[in-house]
Order: structure tokens, then C-alpha cells, then sequence
């Protein structure tokens, strides 16, 4: 039952907030070529820790998302790449500066750690 609702929640999750996002950098790929997904480095290229985060990825240029993917974890090691701007938790709303290191971040099991671009 609760795998049930958990599934509930990220389809719900997921019209809501990814598929406007996919859309909207669908066509930014239609005009220019760029990635809907993208690395870390893509916005920050002489950042040289976005080189060897490969487990975080973002959604054009305004969302980053950090996946658990250790089985059972509630907590991960999050790199907000620098760059002049700032990231913001799109759960509990704290803003950080880019270039900081989260170490053991909490991120509850039915949540994806998802974090905002600031200008």
C-alpha cells in the first residue's frame, strides 16, 4: 500500500512540475541543439568538482536533481555547482550559495532532492 501511494504522489509530482520543464526545454532543443538533461558542468564549466559529480544531473538550466540511489537511504551528498548564483530546496525552501557541499542532506524516502536556480 504504500509503495501504492508513493507512486500516487511522484506521477502527480512529476505532470505537475517535470513535464512543463521537458516541454519547455523541448523546444529550446528544437532551437539550439542544447539538452533537456544536462551535467553539472553545463552551467558551471570551470567549476572542476561539476566534472566528477556524475550522480545529479539538471533539467535545462534552473533545476537541479539529486537522486538517492543507495537502497534504504534517507540521506545523500549533495554539490550545488558555483557560478554566480544561487540553489534553493524546492522542499524546504533554504537557500544556499553555489559551491557548497552538503554532506548526509536529508531527503525523506518518498522525496527526490530537488533544488532551484537563483539568480
Amino acid at each position: 500500500l504504500q509503495v501504492l501511494n508513493l507512486t500516487r504522489i511522484y506521477i502527480t509530482k512529476h505532470q505537475r512540475d517535470v513535464v512543463p520543464l521537458i516541454e519547455k526545454y523541448a523546444e529550446e532543443w528544437q532551437l539550439t541543439g542544447n539538452p533537456i538533461y544536462r551535467p553539472l558542468w553545463w552551467l558551471s564549466p570551470s567549476d572542476p568538482v561539476t566534472f566528477t559529480t556524475d550522480d545529479q544531473f539538471l533539467i535545462g538550466d534552473e533545476v537541479l536533481v539529486a537522486p538517492v540511489l543507495e537502497k534504504g537511504a534517507v540521506q545523500r551528498d549533495i554539490y550545488l555547482p558555483d557560478g554566480g548564483f544561487q540553489w534553493q530546496d524546492s522542499r524546504s525552501e533554504q537557500v544556499f550559495d553555489g559551491g557548497t557541499f552538503l554532506q548526509d542532506y536529508p531527503v525523506p524516502l518518498e522525496e527526490v532532492a530537488v533544488f532551484l536556480r537563483r539568480s
